[in-house]
């Protein structure tokens, strides 16, 4: 059977057609596509700021032999098109990856084809009593809530911006309502946005969902300000261990959270990728 791989139209993101794969059979018969979707992010991935993400979808009820066929010949295509965009932004430095929930199959296609290991790490801390640090005058903090519609429209674009996935709002917003133990926070220095925070409790766990500080405020302390401040509204509602989730790329964020104790405890999503 032949394999035939060709490029397809524009896709509801945007993404050209040059950068889409799709594979059939000398018949017609969809067998799978493949993509490639190029983003800049300086914010989450600050050492390698080009992003090229691939995505790799083979036909369902499609024998093994020839579902792991297609696979690498849509690899080989999307792969080849990364590298020619990542030439059109040669003076950034580039990671090449692929993402998904965790899949030691998907894995070990991905490490035979040269690709390295990355993860979402889960971390860990237990915070003290003795940690107290109050919130110096200069920064105030305002709650609000993801069910007013312009809260939420005004959250998804900062997050969206600073974040390489865009937020599902409305997904968020269903979260919250399901968790009323969910807190949103803005923080202000001097009356001028600056960061934004959303926790939730569970198990007698505190969990640090968002945390981002807006880049124009970044290299002031800030997020250390904010760490401090979360931790203390966990320890005033009898609260001691706090548990978060981040890409282990994202190496300034990763750096933060140890600073204040925290552990790696375990890996979640899969991201293996090769940074060239």
């Amino acid at each position: 059977m032949n394999i035939i791989v060709c490029q397809a139209q524009e896709d509801k993101y945007g993404n050209t057609k040059e950068n889409i794969f799709i594979a059939y059979d000398d018949r017609h018969n969809y067998l799978g596509n493949s993509y490639v979707y190029p983003t800049i992010n300086y914010h989450q991935t600050n050492e390698t700021p080009y992003l090229l993400f691939i995505g790799i979808q083979v036909g369902e009820q499609i024998e093994q032999s020839l579902a792991d066929e297609v696979k690498q010949r849509l690899f080989d295509a999307v792969l080849q098109r990364a590298k020619v965009l990542r030439e059109e932004r040669n003076e950034l430095k580039c990671r090449i990856y692929a993402g998904f929930q965790y899949d030691e199959k998907k894995l070990a296609f991905y490490l035979k084809n040269g690709f390295e290991e990355d993860y979402s790490i889960f971390m860990e801390t237990t915070i003290l009593e003795s940690t107290y640090a109050s919130l110096p005058k200069d920064i105030q903090v305002e709650e609000y809530s993801v069910a007013n519609k312009e809260n939420l429209a005004s959250f998804k674009a900062q997050y969206d911006e600073i974040f390489v996935s865009p937020l599902d709002g409305e997904g968020f917003a269903a979260a919250q309502k399901d968790d009323k133990s969910f807190k949103n926070f803005y923080f202000y220095l001097d009356g001028q946005l600056v960061g934004e925070c959303s926790v939730r409790e569970e198990n007698e766990c505190g969990w640090i969902e968002i945390l981002y500080v807006l880049q124009q405020k970044r290299g002031l302390g800030i997020s250390k300000k904010m760490m401090n401040y979360i931790h203390q509204y966990f320890l005033e509602k009898g609260i001691h261990k706090v548990k978060l989730e981040v890409w282990g790329i994202n190496k300034r964020a990763v750096s933060l959270y140890e600073s204040f104790g925290y552990k790696e405890v375990g890996r979640g999503d899969m991201f293996p990728g090769i940074t060239i």
